[in-house]
Formats: C-alpha cells, sequence, structure tokens
C-alpha cells in the first residue's frame, strides 16, 4: 500500500512569509463568502424580480478575481472547466429558447453566478492542501456556532435563526415542513431544512481527513453530524453514506487486500445486478432505502416516472420555469436534482455537470496514487464529499447558497486534482500548522 511523502521543509522563514500572506488574502476571500452562504432568506434583497442574496452580490464582486486569475494564467484550464462552462451556456441558451425574455435573462443570470462564478472563484482560490485547510479552520467557528442552534431549533421546535431576523426585517420564516421523531426538521438559516441537512453533512469527510489534530478534527466532525437535526432522508442518507466510506478507507490503509479498486468493482456489480435481477431497477431500490417512510419513497419514484417523461417531450431544451406535467395531486416539488436540470434545461445540462463531477473525482482518485503527495487522505476527502452530494442530489433539489456550495467544492475537487503533485502538499499556509497533525496517508491503491 502506498504512502505519501513527508511536506518537505526546505523553504527558508522569508519564503515561508511570503507564501502565507499571498494564500491568506486568497482564502479570506473564500471564507467570506462561506459565511455569507450562512446567512439567512430574511436578508435577500429583491431587485427588477431578481432575488440577491448577500452571497450573490459578493460573487459578483468577487468575479474581479478571477479575471485576475485568469490575466495572470494562474488557471489551469481543465475538462471540468469546459463541462461547468457549457452547462452554464447550454443554461442560458435553453431558456432563451424556453422562456420570455425577461425571464430568461433573469434566469441565466442567476446561474452564470451561482453555477459558473462559485465553480470558477472556487478554482482561483483553492490551489493546494492548504488553501483548503486553512478554509475549514477559519469556518469552523461558524459551522459549529450555527450546526448547534440547528440542534438546539428541533430539539425546541423554535426557529431561532430565522425568527431573529424576522424580527429585525420583517420578513416571515417560511416553513412547510412536519415534525419527525420529535424533533422538528431545523432549518437553521437555509430555505428549506434538507439544504441545511445537504450543507452541513458535506463538512464530515472534509474534516476527518483534513490532517487534524484532535479539538479541531472532532468539533468539525460534530458541526457536520448535526444535520442529523435536519431530520431528512437525503441528510441521513448522506451521513450513513460518508460514515460508510470513511471506514472503508480506513480499512484500506490496513487491510492489504482491501482497496479502492475493489470497491468501485463491487459497486458496478451491484448497479448491474440490480438493473437486471429487480423489476423496480437500481433507482427505485436507491429511494426505497433512502427514504423515511414508504409515502416519500412513492413519491419520489413517481417524480422520476414523471419527471423523464418531460424530459422525453422536451430533451434539448427542457421547459424552462414552465409547470412540468404531472397529475394534479402532485406536488410541484421535483426532489431530484440531476432530473430538474434535465427537465428545466434539456439533458445536455444535467450530464454536462455530471461529467464535471466525475472528472472532479476521478482527478482527485488519480492524483492520491502519486506517491509525492503529502496528503492523500485530504485528496480522498474531498473525493467522498463530492461523490456522496452527488448522490444524494438523486433524492432532492438544489437553489441559492447550497446549489453555490456544491459547484465550489466542485471547483475545490477540480483545483486539488489538477495541482502538481510536486507542489500539492508543499506550499505553506499561515493556519498550515495550526491544529494539523504529522501523518502519512494512504493513496487510492
Amino acid at each position: 500500500m502506498a504512502t505519501m511523502a513527508k511536506t518537505s521543509g526546505r523553504e527558508g522563514p522569508q519564503t515561508t512569509r511570503r507564501l502565507s500572506t499571498a494564500n491568506g488574502r486568497r482564502v479570506y476571500l473564500g471564507v467570506i463568502l462561506g459565511y455569507a452562504l450562512m446567512l439567512p432568506p430574511q436578508l435577500n434583497a429583491n431587485f427588477l424580480g431578481s432575488v440577491f442574496p448577500p452571497y450573490r452580490i459578493l460573487l459578483m464582486v468577487m468575479s474581479l478575481y478571477i479575471l485576475s486569475a485568469i490575466f495572470r494564467r494562474q488557471l489551469k484550464p481543465t475538462w471540468a472547466d469546459g463541462a461547468v462552462l457549457a452547462a452554464t451556456g447550454w443554461i442560458c441558451a435553453a431558456m432563451f429558447v424556453s422562456s420570455d425574455t425577461q425571464q430568461a435573462i433573469t434566469a441565466s443570470l442567476a446561474h452564470i453566478v451561482d453555477v459558473a462564478i462559485a465553480y470558477f472563484l472556487s478554482r482561483a482560490i483553492f490551489r493546494n492542501i492548504g488553501d483548503l485547510r486553512a478554509f475549514l479552520l477559519l469556518m469552523l467557528p461558524g459551522l459549529l456556532i450555527v450546526g448547534t442552534i440547528i440542534m438546539v431549533e428541533a430539539i425546541t421546535h423554535t426557529h431561532i435563526i430565522q425568527g431573529i431576523f424576522s424580527e429585525l426585517t420583517g420578513h416571515p420564516v417560511q416553513y412547510g415542513s412536519s415534525p419527525r421523531f420529535g424533533l422538528m426538521r431545523a432549518q437553521g438559516p437555509f430555505p428549506h431544512p434538507i439544504l441545511a441537512g445537504i450543507f452541513f453533512v458535506s463538512f464530515l469527510p472534509l474534516y476527518w481527513l483534513a490532517g487534524y489534530k484532535k479539538i479541531p478534527r472532532m468539533s468539525g466532525s460534530f458541526a457536520a453530524l448535526t444535520s442529523f437535526f435536519s431530520v431528512s432522508s437525503a441528510t441521513l442518507l448522506g451521513l450513513v453514506a460518508s460514515i460508510g466510506l470513511l471506514v472503508y478507507s480506513w480499512m484500506t490503509k490496513r487491510v492489504a487486500n482491501i482497496t479502492w479498486p475493489l470497491f468501485f468493482f463491487a459497486a458496478s456489480i451491484v448497479i448491474f445486478v440490480a438493473e437486471l435481477g429487480t423489476k423496480s431497477g437500481t433507482f427505485s431500490l436507491f429511494v426505497r432505502f433512502a427514504s423515511l417512510n414508504s409515502m416519500g419513497a412513492y413519491n419520489r419514484i413517481l417524480i422520476w416516472d414523471y419527471g423523464t417523461e418531460n424530459v422525453a417531450r422536451n430533451p434539448w431544451f427542457g421547459i424552462g420555469y414552465a409547470d412540468w406535467v404531472r397529475p394534479d395531486w402532485m406536488s410541484a416539488s421535483m426532489d431530484n436534482y440531476w432530473l430538474l436540470l434535465a427537465v428545466r434545461f434539456g439533458l445536455p445540462a444535467s450530464i454536462l455537470v455530471a461529467v464535471a463531477v466525475l472528472i472532479g473525482i476521478s482527478s482527485l482518485m488519480q492524483r492520491s496514487i502519486d506517491n509525492s503527495v503529502a496528503d492523500a487522505d485530504v485528496l480522498r476527502g474531498v473525493a467522498i464529499s463530492l461523490g456522496v452530494f452527488a448522490l444524494g442530489l438523486a433524492s432532492v433539489s438544489l437553489w441559492l447558497a447550497v446549489q453555490v456550495w456544491f459547484f465550489a467544492l466542485l471547483g475545490i475537487a477540480v483545483s486539488l486534482g489538477q495541482a502538481d503533485a510536486r507542489k500539492i502538499g508543499r506550499v505553506v499556509h499561515p493556519m498550515s500548522h495550526d491544529g494539523i497533525r504529522k501523518s502519512n496517508s494512504g493513496a487510492f491503491s
């Protein structure tokens, strides 16, 4: 089993200070955006029929940094970049085909900001593992505070965060969920509990495998585990999948015959058998196990059946924001992000985003095999986080801040996956020695 080379200590004090200052300024942009993603919807502004959350305004301003990075040739183009650009362009074109001009312009600008700018800003900011570690450490206080409040909200059946901001702004709390297991489905600062859950659970693999010492590692993991209090099927699936993959990752470093190629081979066999050996197929089996009750599973199967019929009628450019065809008694909510993209903007949009995700994950796996990489565990953590996130999107939709975080995480994956293996673990960061434990990491082998 391969191990990672240790970080070199050849950088002198002046070099270290110079790298630390440059990296710190860059990462702070990501931290500011990260905290903005946790601001409640009561702070959203409306202008000319468009919603402008604080994060969207920040992204528009921070897009200047992307232009600066491109001008300085600090962004090495990848196939994933092309897929994200193509997906964004297709979404814009599809809206002009399916919708009136005003709605097309509004939707196009929103997706350019929330998808393309979020992705490329992340690509410009996160260039090495030190950047990601610093980001996670600086985000830890906010995640702990918000996560703890979400836990209290669920137990006390009280909207604390949005309740406070509702009193300050006069904008009411929008909530339409019912209690489960005696807990309120807490949503914290997010528009829906499921968004709160899938946002927080994505941090579990990141903190657990970031290489921190015990206190930051356990604190970050605790914050991620508070996602349970959203009491949503997708979140519980994400927790189970993340913990299972973390356990498997631990086993690959201790049992010689347990490898990642074996895992993917076994997963492929399971999918193949499910498709050919069952009447319901892989998706139906997935939603049955992923739902907390039979009614939720049945509803997701109906969404898939009627949603794919809508895609078949409009496979190229979709229907935009028009109402999709379904029985009158079905809700308009479409709890499947991949299907929603195809229904609204056509199959190419959904396929292109999926291709970018696959490229991001595969590049991380490939990079972790190189023995010169000092922190394969970190790469593995990002791969697991993005993979579980993408899997969960088969039973949940995304919008606003959490959609931004998904594409930012994709940008992190692509950047670390294409970084020079000789440099990825060598760059000194202002936070690189604060809470970081020294360890050798096994590769995806």
